[in-house]
């Protein structure tokens, strides 16, 4: 017999009643009874070549039921499939001791044992299915129909979760997944081709699972999905799942279950182009709760989701969220925060808009090279091209310990990035930064930020006691060129320009590497020019100097902002009105810094003591590091050594090294005994 038909309770019927008929009349011999089909198809599924074979015999009757391909839609669920089982017709219809294997489904091949109890009285039935498999696991379902064709659903039951996974696909075939998941389902509707109402169940206990390259794994999960639907043109309906247990790693992520559940509740409908999960609120103790919503195409076309009013604490969200995305060692890997944000965001595809409002925050480095408090921040942006304002407040900050007083900024925020609405100054070492320029670009080749501004008036006597320098006098004013700050890299469009000691000191070419994170590089040219020795020494100590500086210092290399590399040189030039001058203190530092004890000899030092200060023409000195070897010159050479200063006038002093290779250490040494405090020393002609 070979047909087709989409309404499943009539095949169902016709085949129970035509192997009752046989049964009931040849209780004499051996009777057989074969029925198969091309396919038969409900709502939703096709079963292909369906075949039934009944045997009848004094021994007993056999039932055996065959089928190719079952599909649900599109996807394959059982293929070649056989059922056998011994069949009783008393009181109804039973097979027990039914043996079912199936070559293939998504559990795999399938063994199982199992029975089916089936009544039929006046039109109503009641039909009990109860499964057991190793990989299938445990299943009893019961269906009851009344005449009028309406009919319930009960069923429970126990699953490997390896099977589930594998089932639907939820992790890639080569991870190792374990644990146990018990289910329950209650079902009903007006006819057998179509449920009207479900409900569901289904817990996990221990549940595990391990990526191949330990990137991705689970540990004593324990999680619980509860959900019920109903049926009117389209699915919908509401579920929850809790997260009561376990641990996840999730690379770079890592989460593990708070102490009161992780809780996620949705409204839920199903149609013939989509799911969509609407009014959804998740709540992670510890952390925030809020909404979402997720619309998710099935015949192709781009997710779109959205997170409404997320209302987080800082600490845990930067902690386990943005710090894991972070490069280790750098300043943002180390970083702490406080406060709360409460936050929307949206996406198709990608993000599309995000509105946060930041409130009373605060964020730190425990070395304090970054320190911010008192933070709050509004605003909006979207990537469709609308222009929006925000605001950027904070009470104080610190950047390399350097104190910043209190910003108000307002930005202008578009698709690409942000800008200054209008000019601000920060107050900073009694000084102000005056910032005229500030933009930002987080999107194309050229994402970074840029700066730019004037510093009017800071004081060099609190900067130098925050840097525990020697102590400066006076202020220190500056012109900041554009700098522009991208992938990591600080670099200048111009140069960067500050007087001090009465000079003028230029910094061209400046370019720091990796700014933000482990061993920044500076390279950077540098110009000096009239720059007033008199102040300058006093600051370091080393005794009385009368004069003008010029000098420059080339190829500078900074690693972790410690010399590795620099040509420089400085000297002295004639200024009219300004007296070269020196003090016997600052004879002996300068002997001491080329390598000499001091003045030798009782004579000499005493008859020198006898004059306040001497007159030079010359004084310079040239430093080269290199693999930290400082090669040393001055402004002359005299026999094999150096003129570090070239005397002139009665008594004429002049300092001349001989020790031109030095260690760099060394020579910080040397400088800094100078300053607590000088190479041979000549005088007269």
């Amino acid at each position: 017999m070979q047909g087709r038909s989409r309404v499943l309770p009539r095949i169902v019927r016709w085949l129970l009643w035509t192997c009752l008929g046989l049964a009931v009349s040849n209780g004499a011999g051996a009777q057989i009874l074969e029925v198969s089909a091309a396919d038969v198809s409900g709502a939703g599924w096709t079963a292909q070549h369906p075949r039934v074979t009944l045997a009848t015999s004094a021994q007993g009757d056999q039932l055996r039921l065959a089928v190719g391909v079952v599909r649900a839609g599109r996807r394959k669920l059982w293929r070649r499939a056989r059922l056998q089982c011994g069949l009783r017709t008393t009181q109804g219809w039973a097979c027990r001791r039914g043996h079912l294997v199936v070559d293939g489904s998504p559990w795999g091949a399938l063994h199982g044992d199992g029975q089916v109890q089936l009544r039929w009285v006046g039109g109503s039935g009641q039909a009990v299915l109860a499964v057991r498999g190793v990989q299938f696991g445990s299943a009893r379902v019961q269906a009851q129909s009344t005449a009028a064709g309406q009919w319930h659903l009960t069923g429970a039951g126990s699953l490997p979760v390896a099977g589930l996974v594998r089932a639907f696909t939820l992790l890639p075939a080569s991870w190792q997944t374990s644990g146990q998941a018990r289910w329950r389902v209650r079902a009903q509707g007006a006819s057998w081709a179509q449920a009207r109402q479900v409900a569901f169940e289904l817990q996990g206990s221990q549940l595990q699972f391990g990526s191949p390259d330990g990137l991705q794994g689970a540990q004593g999960v324990a999680l619980q999905l509860r959900g019920a639907g109903v049926y009117s043109g389209r699915w919908h309906g509401s579920a929850r799942l809790r997260w009561t247990a376990g641990d996840v790693l999730w690379s770079p992520w890592y989460w593990a279950a708070p102490a009161e559940p992780v809780q996620v509740q949705t409204n839920w409908q199903q149609t013939s182009k989509a799911w969509q999960l609407d009014e959804g609120s998740l709540r992670w103790p510890g952390l925030g709760q809020g909404g979402f919503a997720l619309y998710w195409p099935t015949q192709g076309g781009l997710l779109r989701w959205q997170i409404r009013d997320m209302n987080v604490a800082m600490a845990p969200l930067y902690a386990n969220w943005i710090k894991p995305l972070t490069l280790p060692g750098g300043l943002a890997a180390g970083l702490q925060a406080s406060g709360q944000v409460r936050f929307s965001v949206a996406g198709e595809g990608g993000l599309n808009a995000l509105r946060w409002d930041l409130r009373n925050a605060a964020v730190s480095s425990p070395n304090r090279l970054l320190a911010v408090t008192g933070v709050n921040s509004r605003g909006a942006w979207s990537r469709t091209g609308k222009i929006s304002a925000a605001t950027l407040r904070w009470q104080s900050a610190a950047l390399y310990r350097i104190p910043v007083g209190p910003l108000h900024a307002d930005l202008v925020v578009n698709p690409q990035g942000f800008h200054l609405q209008q000019p601000f100054t920060l107050t900073m070492l009694g000084g102000a930064l005056h910032f005229r320029q500030l933009a930002a670009r987080w999107a194309g080749p050229r994402s970074g930020f840029s700066m730019s501004g004037d510093l009017q008036g800071a004081s060099m006597a609190q900067l130098t006691r925050i840097m525990h320098w020697p102590p400066f006098t006076g202020t220190v004013s500056a012109t900041i060129p554009e700098l522009q700050y991208h992938a990591g890299d600080l670099s200048t469009s111009g140069a960067l320009s500050a007087h001090v000691f009465g000079g003028t000191v230029r910094v061209h070419d400046l370019h720091v590497e990796n700014f933000f994170g482990v061993l920044p590089l500076l390279r950077a040219n540098i110009e000096i020019s009239g720059v007033r020795l008199k102040p300058l020494t006093n600051a370091f100590h080393f005794g009385y100097i009368s004069g003008v500086l010029d000098g420059d210092v080339k190829d500078l290399a900074l690693l972790n902002w410690s010399p590795e590399a620099f040509d420089a040189q400085f000297h002295t030039v004639p200024v009219p009105g300004v007296r070269q001058e020196i003090s016997y203190a600052a004879v002996q530092s300068l002997t001491r810094l080329g390598g000499g004890d001091g003045i030798g000899g009782f004579f000499q030092g005493l008859f020198l003591r006898m004059f306040k200060t001497f007159a030079y023409a010359h004084l310079g000195m040239g430093v080269r590091l290199r693999h930290g070897v400082a090669e040393l010159s001055g402004v002359g050479i005299e026999d094999s050594g150096f003129v570090i200063l070239q005397g002139q006038g009665l008594p004429r002093v002049d300092i001349v090294g001989y020790n031109r290779r030095v260690n760099w250490n060394e020579l910080l040494a040397r400088l800094q005994t100078a300053m607590r405090s000088g190479a041979q020393v000549q005088t007269g002609e």
